[in-house]
Parts: structure tokens; sequence; C-alpha cells
């Protein structure tokens, strides 16, 4: 398969429908409109930043949801009360503003990463940059201050209708849904190896690509809607509830629909013997117990020349014997549960260096760009400095993939917003046409956003088209915030790309081994630690590393370089030595507990 096609087809693959995508999309939408009708009508300025930042604290439950909005709205206030503070007490000069954007961007760093409050910590940085630069201009003092309030007012108008269209159309039964769809992916899973053991696509080939279109349906779709879900019922009033090992569940059961469709494909074109029939019949049994939630009649003794067939078996007995074992563990005391989830800061934040390497990286990224672009006088590629807050990752693979897709996401909402600024604007001349011509745009940036890996673009996309069309209260004649924004980004990466992959660089298999460290770690305090609220606190640090290694796992690919092969088999032994790490610590859970 040519590389053209191999794009086309991985294109397809996010871009394809799964349950849930339209409804999210829809909601997405409706929050925009909302947001830019009100501001328009209100007159606020500012909402072209915070339309889009929407996108990244979109939640399904609606108590999380205003949980979240608090959080990112005290985190704007705070940018701007720490700046005006800064300003008054060095009166505005020069130097000091250059130190107080190093000291802020550090201090945010720092807590994006030693923290338990990622985005709101980036917030705080982003907006604290963003009215701390509006002081170079030299305006008045009257015009900084309003400027900045006009825009923690968007911002608060912005979660105020994200928070209103998640109370009015949010799900309040995240539990049941969690169970649901996980019974659907391993019931899936059951009927494609009950067809391939009956070898039907021999014997029955329509029938067995309807089912295998199944499969592939779930597989398009990911974790993204599986881990929505759990995030709301691990926040919920019932989070005590909460098995222990489901989100190791939620990726053993993405993992094992990902393998699963291509092993349908590839089923098609060869033969199975006897033997390989009987492999199909076992999987297809665990597969009907993880689904019924009952222990499997097969014997464990599995045999196959397959090595997906004895991973694909290992897995899914993994998955089973930790969905048992999660019946056995005592439900947490909610007071306790709260103790634990009261800490800003993680545990390592100050035994360990890796935080304050981490601020100390992107601290010298971001100040390169903000040295650069002031010693140019080019204010509108300010950008450069938001790139790297927002995209300047802990591991290169993480970052460059986050990088190409803020770059895509810019070029392409740029572009759309260019076209539009040309053709349609002149001819507009009220808030009903903008709304009718923004929603259709709205939704296909909430589309792309619910992808299962390039959901970022989406954001970008809605970023760079709201920078293009939203200059004021009157049709935008502009088109370079689209061009300015463009180079910003690329300065950015380029900055980063200086700092993070040449002079500090953290490569995927670095993170990973620190992964499993961690995991293991927490599985030898799990046997001398007798505390119920530990032990809650040793799950949601599992449970996190579990999903910061499947992040890796897609991330590790765009680490280019000579050393990415090495990169590529280094990660798959570390992921298959994370889950049994983790498959270990459950295991002991159970037994302990």
């Amino acid at each position: 398969m040519s590389k053209t096609r191999k794009f086309g087809r991985l294109l397809q693959d996010e871009m394809t429908p799964y349950p849930g995508r339209a409804a999210g999309a829809l909601r997405d939408t409706l929050v925009l409109l909302l947001s830019v009708a009100l501001a328009m009508t209100f007159r606020t300025p500012g909402m072209q930043l915070a339309a889009a930042l929407l996108l990244l604290m979109q939640r399904e439950r609606p108590g999380l949801t205003m949980r979240v909005a608090l959080e990112i709205i005290v985190s704007t206030a705070l940018a701007l009360a720490v700046s005006c503070t800064w300003v008054q007490l060095t009166d505005g000069t020069e130097g000091a503003r250059f130190y107080g954007v190093m000291v802020l961007i550090f201090c945010s760093a720092f807590c994006m990463v030693a923290s338990t409050m990622a985005l709101p910590s980036t917030i705080f940085g982003f907006y604290g940059f963003v009215f701390l630069s509006n002081w170079d201009g030299h305006h008045s003092a009257d015009y900084n201050v309003r400027f900045g309030l006009n825009y923690l007012a968007s911002m608060a108008l912005g979660v105020a209708c994200l928070v209103a269209v998640e109370y009015g159309f949010g799900t309040r039964h995240p539990a049941e849904e969690l169970a649901r769809e996980l019974r659907r992916r391993m019931s899936a899973l059951a009927e494609l190896f009950s067809s391939l053991a009956n070898d039907e696509p021999r014997n029955d080939p329509h029938s067995f690509r309807q089912t295998h279109r199944k499969v592939l349906q779930l597989a398009h779709a990911g974790d993204m809607r599986l881990r929505e879900l759990y995030d709301r019922f691990r926040d919920s009033s019932a989070a005590q509830d909460v098995p222990v090992g489901l989100q190791y569940r939620i990726g053993i059961a993405t993992r094992a629909l990902q393998r699963s469709v291509a092993l349908g494909f590839s089923t098609q074109q060869e033969e199975s013997g006897v033997e390989r029939l009987r492999a199909y019949a076992a999987l297809a049994e665990l597969c009907r117990a993880a689904a019924e939630d009952k222990a499997p009649t097969t014997s464990a003794h599995f045999e196959s020349d397959s090595r997906t067939l004895q991973e694909l078996h290992a897995e899914l007995g993994e998955y089973l014997a930790v969905q048992h074992a999660s019946g056995e563990i005592a439900a947490e005391p909610q007071a306790s549960r709260m103790k634990a989830r009261s800490a800003f800061f993680v545990p390592d934040a100050f035994t360990t260096p890796d935080a304050a390497v981490y601020a100390l990286k992107l601290t010298l990224a971001a100040m390169i760009c903000y040295v650069l672009y002031n010693a140019i006088a080019w204010p509108g590629i300010l950008t450069c400095v938001v790139t790297v807050l927002f995209t300047g990752l802990s591991t290169t693979g993480a970052m460059k993939q986050k990088q190409l897709y803020r770059f895509s996401g810019a070029a392409i909402g740029g572009l759309i917003g260019i076209f539009v600024v040309s053709v349609f604007f002149p001819n507009m001349d009220s808030i009903t046409s903008l709304i009718v011509l923004f929603a259709p745009i709205c939704f296909f940036a909430g589309w792309v956003m619910r992808s299962p890996n390039m959901g970022y673009i989406g954001v970008q996309i809605a970023f760079a088209f709201f920078l293009t069309t939203i200059g004021g209260f009157g049709p935008s004649t502009q088109v370079t915030p689209a061009r300015d924004r463009l180079i910003g980004v690329a300065l950015g990466i380029l900055a980063l790309w200086l700092v993070f992959d040449q002079l500090w660089p953290v490569r995927t298999t670095d993170a990973l081994r620190r992964t499993l460290q961690r995991i293991g770690l927490a599985t030898e305090q799990l046997r001398t630690e007798e505390n119920a609220g530990r032990f809650e606190s040793l799950r949601s640090m599992v449970s996190t590393e579990l999903a910061n290694a499947q992040q890796l796992e897609v991330a590790v690919h765009f680490d280019v370089g000579r050393h990415q092969k090495r990169e590529l088999l280094e990660t798959r032994k570390l992921l298959h030595r994370i889950e049994a790490a983790a498959a270990e610590f459950y295991a002991e859970a159970a037994s302990h507990f």
C-alpha cells in the first residue's frame, strides 16, 4: 500500500462516525455559537481566545463540568491579578516585565507537571502571558486593565454557556453507560471470534463482513468515549464504587479491538486449520464470559502458532481476572476519598527533579520566542509562546505529535477563515448570518476534536478560525492574523525542537521506564500498606500511569530520527512489562483487601 493510500485510510479511520460522536459535536457547536452570539450581543472582547479554549475543557458530566469551569475562571482571574500586581509593584518597567513573564511561565510549567490541575495551570500561564505581554504595547494602564477584565468576562461567559449546555444535555448515569459500552465491545469480539471459529470467512463471507464491520466501527471509536465515561464515573457521587482496574480493562478492550480488526482482514485471505479454529473458539468463550461477567468454561490451556492469538488470549485472560477481582475489594469511604483527592501537588513533586527540569526547559523555549518577537517588533507572532505552553510536553515523541497537530489545525483553520472573510463577510450585516455561517465550521471542528487520535487538530481549527474571523464586533477585513499565527506556531515549534529535542531530549522509552518503576513501587507499597485511603491514591496513580503509557504508545511513532526504530522496539517491550506490572498490582490489590 502506497503512502498516499495509507494516509487516506488513516483519515478515513479518524473521521468515521461512532456512537456519541455526532451528539458530542452538536453540543460543542451549541456551546460555541451561544458564546459567540452572547459576546457579540454584549460586545465583550476576547471571545476569539475563549471560544477555542472551551473545547479543551469539554466534560460530559455536568457536576464535573461545573468544577472544571470554576477552576478555569479562578485561574484566569488569578493570572489577571498577578500580572496587574507585578506591573504595579515594578512600575511597569520593561526589564521587570521580562522577569515577570519568566517567573510566571516557570511557575505555570512546574504546576502542569507537579500538580493535580494541569489544565488550570496551563490556562494560568496562557492568560498570564497574554495579560503581561499586552503591557509591551505601551498602552495606558486603564486600557490594559480593561483589556484583562474583558478577556476574563469573555472566558466567564463561555464557561457559563458550557455548563448550561452540559446540564441540559449531559448524560447523568456514567456507570451504567460505561458498563454497557464495555459489554458491547466484548460481545462484538465474541461474535467475531465465533464467526472465525465457524470458518465463516469462507462459508458465509457476507455474514462475516457484517460482523467484522461492527468490530471495525468500535475500533475506530478508540477509547475516547470510554475514558470520558470513566472520568465521569470516578468523579461522581458514587465514585467509591468504581471497580479496581477499570481503566486497565478499558485499555485492554481497546487494544483487543484493534488487533482483532487486523486479524479479521488477514483471515479473509488465508485458510485456518483445526488448531486455529479451536483457538478462535477459546477466544470467543473468553469474550463471552467477559461480556456476561462470568467465569469461562474452557480450560486455561491454550495452544496456537500465532503470536497475535497468544497475546490476545493473555490480555483477555487478564481482563477477565481483573474484572472478577474487582468485586472482592471493599469500597473506600467517601470521606477518605475526598481527603486523598484534596492535595494540590502530586506526591513526588518536590522529591524528584523532573518537574523542575521540565519547567526550566519550557521556560527557556518560551523566553527564546518572547525575546525574538519583541526584538523584531512583530507582536502578531506571539502565538510562538502559546505554542510552547500548549505543546511543550515531556517526551520528544508526544511533543512532535502535538506540534504536527497544532500546525495542521492552524493551517486548516486559517485557510477556512481567510476564505470566509474574503467571500462571505462582505455580504453579511447581522449576527444571525454570522451564526448560520459559523455553525457548520464549529460542527466540523467539534467532529475532528472527537477523533480517536487527532482530536487536537479540531481545537486548533477552531482557534485559528476564530482568531481570523472575530477581530471585533463587525465583519473582519484582515487576513493577517491567520498568517501571523502560522508563522508564530512554526517559530514555537523551532524553539521547542532546539530545547527539548537537541539540548535536553527525553525519549518515550525514558518516560515508559519511569512509568514501569512507579507501578512497581506502588505494588510494593500496597503489600505493606494497611490504609484504605492510601490504596485509593495508589490506584489513582496507576490508572493515570496506564493512561499516559497508552498515549505514549501512539506518540512514539512521531519521534522521528535515527533512533526511531530502536525506540519502537523498546517501547513494545516496555508496554508489555507495564501491562504485566499493572496486572500484578491489581492482583495484589484483590488479595490484600
